[in-house]
C-alpha cells in the first residue's frame, strides 16, 4: 500500500493490532480455557457418583479417558483443514455446540454408552477445536506482546482451576451431582459468546509506515534508467508473432481445463491436510518435543499423590505437596506476565530447553532425596517446570512454521499428543505394575526429558554450525 504525502510516497503495510480488538479475544480465550481446562482436575470428584451409579470401574475409566484423548487429538488436528473452507468463528461456533450437546447430555445419562458418547466424543470434539481456534485467535493477533498475553490467560485459568475444587464441592452438597452438572454446562454455554467475540483479524490490522531504503531507490533509478535505452518493439514484430501467441494460449487455456477436471477429491484432500507441512513438521523437536513433553509431564501428575502415599504421607501432607507445586505454576505465570518485555531477547524454544532442565533436576531430586523438606522445595520448582512446558508451547510451534501455518501446526501437535497418551500411557501402568514401584516409572518419565534436551541441544547445534559455514 502506498499514499502520495506532499509529492512523496510513502508505504505502508498491515500488521497484527497487539491490542485493540485484541483485548476482547484475551476474553474469548480466557472464557473457552475455563470451560476446556479449568475443571480438569476435579474430573474425580465431578464424577464420583455417576461412576458408582453406572457401575465403572477403573478399566471404565482408563478407556473413557482415553477415547477423549483421541477425540481431542483428532479434532485439533481437522481444525486446520476446516478453516481451508470456513471462517475461524464458523468453526468455533460448531465446537460449541458439539461441546454444549456434550454437557448437557451428561445431565441426563443413564448409561454407559451414553456417558461414553456424551463426555468421550461430542464434548472431546469441541474442546479439541475451541483448544486450537483460541491458541490461533492470539497468535493472530498479538506479536510482540504474545507472551505477555499467553501468560495472562493462563493465569487467569490458573486462578480459577486453583478455586474450582471449592465451587464443585459446595455445589454437590447443595444441589447434589446431576445439580453440578447444570452448573457446568452453564458455564460451558458462555463458550458462544467466547466465539461470537472471536473476529477476523483482517479486521483490526494496524497501518504501519515501511522505512525505504535510500539504496534501493537508486537501484529503481537505475533500473528505470536502463529502460530508457531498451529497443522498442515494432509493429511488424507484434503482427508476425501474433498468430503463434494466440495459438498458445488457446493451447494453455486447454490445457489449464484439463487440470482442473483432473483435479480430484484426493488432492483436494491432501491440500486441505497440508501435505508439506505434515512432512517438515511432523518430526521435527518443535511437534515431537513439546508432545513427548507434556505427555511426561502430565502422566507424573496424574501418579504424584499416590507416589507420595506410597512412602507413607498422610493425606495433609500430600495435600500441602500439591499446593506448592500449584503455587510454583502459578508464580511461574504471574513472572512471565511481568517479565515479558525481558524475555523476548530470547528465543521460545531456548525458555523451553531451560523448562525441560528444570522438570529433569527437579524429578531427579525427588527421587534422590528422603527429607521432607527437601521434597517439598523440588515439588515447588516442579510447579514452575510445569507452567513453562504448557505456557510455552504455542510460541514454541508459532517460531518453526509461517504464521498462515500455525493452525495446522498446533493442529499436529495435538494429535501426537494424543497417541503419544494412547501408546504410552498404558506403558507407564505396566511398568508401575510389574515393578511394583513408582519411583521406576519416574524414572522412565523423567528420561523423556533428558532425551527431548539431547536431540533439541543437538539440532540447535547444528543450525548454528551451518548459519556459520554460509558465505
Amino acid at each position: 500500500m502506498s499514499v502520495q504525502e506532499g509529492g512523496k510516497s510513502k508505504k505502508y503495510e498491515l500488521v497484527p493490532p497487539d491490542g485493540g480488538w485484541g483485548y476482547m479475544i484475551w476474553i474469548a480465550v480466557i472464557i473457552n480455557m475455563v470451560a476446556v481446562s479449568a475443571f480438569l482436575g476435579c474430573f474425580g470428584i465431578i464424577y464420583k457418583e455417576l461412576f458408582i451409579q453406572l457401575e465403572m470401574g477403573s478399566t471404565h475409566i482408563n478407556l473413557l479417558n482415553g477415547i477423549n484423548a483421541i477425540c481431542v487429538a483428532v479434532s485439533g488436528f481437522m481444525t486446520g483443514p476446516l478453516l481451508k473452507f470456513i471462517s475461524m468463528r464458523k468453526v468455533g461456533f460448531i465446537a460449541a455446540i458439539f461441546m454444549n450437546l456434550g454437557s448437557f447430555g451428561i445431565i441426563f445419562v443413564n448409561s454407559q454408552l451414553a456417558f461414553f458418547l456424551c463426555y468421550g466424543v461430542m464434548q472431546a470434539i469441541g474442546i479439541g477445536i475451541l483448544y486450537n481456534i483460541s491458541y490461533s485467535s492470539i497468535n493472530d493477533y498479538f506479536v510482540k506482546r504474545r507472551l505477555f498475553s499467553l501468560s495472562l490467560i493462563q493465569s487467569v485459568t490458573a486462578v480459577v482451576a486453583f478455586l474450582s475444587p471449592q465451587l464443585v464441592k459446595v455445589t454437590l452438597e447443595a444441589y447434589g451431582y446431576r445439580g453440578a452438572y447444570i452448573l457446568l454446562a452453564a458455564i460451558n454455554m458462555h463458550t458462544f459468546v467466547a466465539v461470537s467475540l472471536m473476529q477476523p483479524v483482517n479486521l483490526h490490522l494496524k497501518k504501519v509506515e515501511m522505512i525505504t531504503v535510500e539504496e534501493n531507490e537508486m537501484k529503481l533509478l537505475m533500473v528505470d534508467d536502463q529502460s530508457c535505452e531498451m529497443p522498442s518493439v515494432k509493429l511488424s514484430d507484434k503482427k508476425c508473432n501474433s498468430s503463434y501467441s494466440d495459438q498458445k494460449q488457446e493451447k494453455d487455456l486447454k490445457l489449464h481445463v484439463t487440470e482442473e477436471r483432473s483435479k480430484g477429491i484426493r488432492e483436494l484432500i491432501l491440500e486441505a491436510l497440508d501435505v508439506s507441512l505434515m512432512k517438515s513438521f511432523l518430526l521435527s523437536n518443535a511437534a515431537l518435543g513439546p508432545a513427548i513433553s507434556l505427555f511426561a509431564d502430565l502422566a507424573f501428575t496424574l501418579i504424584l499423590p499416590q507416589a507420595l502415599y506410597a512412602i507413607n504421607w498422610t493425606e495433609g501432607e500430600v495435600a500441602w505437596a500439591v499446593s506448592l507445586a500449584n503455587l510454583g505454576d502459578l508464580v511461574t505465570r504471574i513472572m512471565f506476565i511481568v517479565f515479558s518485555n525481558w524475555l523476548l531477547r530470547f528465543e521460545s524454544q531456548q525458555i523451553y530447553i531451560a523448562g525441560l532442565f528444570v522438570a529433569f533436576i527437579t524429578r531427579i531430586g525427588m527421587l534422590a532425596s528422603e527429607n521432607f523438606t527437601a521434597i517439598l522445595i523440588f515439588l515447588t520448582l516442579y510447579g514452575t517446570s510445569r507452567c513453562i512446558l504448557v505456557v510455552l508451547i504455542p510460541l514454541v510451534v508459532s517460531e518453526a512454521v509461517q504464521p498462515e501455518q500455525f493452525t495446522s501446526a498446533m493442529g499436529i501437535f495435538m494429535l501426537v499428543f494424543g497417541f503419544d497418551n494412547l501408546l504410552f500411557g498404558p506403558a507407564i501402568g505396566a511398568i508401575r505394575d510389574l515393578t511394583d514401584s513408582y519411583a521406576a516409572a519416574i524414572y522412565v518419565l523423567t528420561s523423556c526429558f533428558a532425551i527431548v534436551i539431547i536431540f533439541w541441544i543437538i539440532e540447535i547445534c547444528y543450525k548454528k554450525n551451518k548459519l556459520k559455514r554460509q558465505p
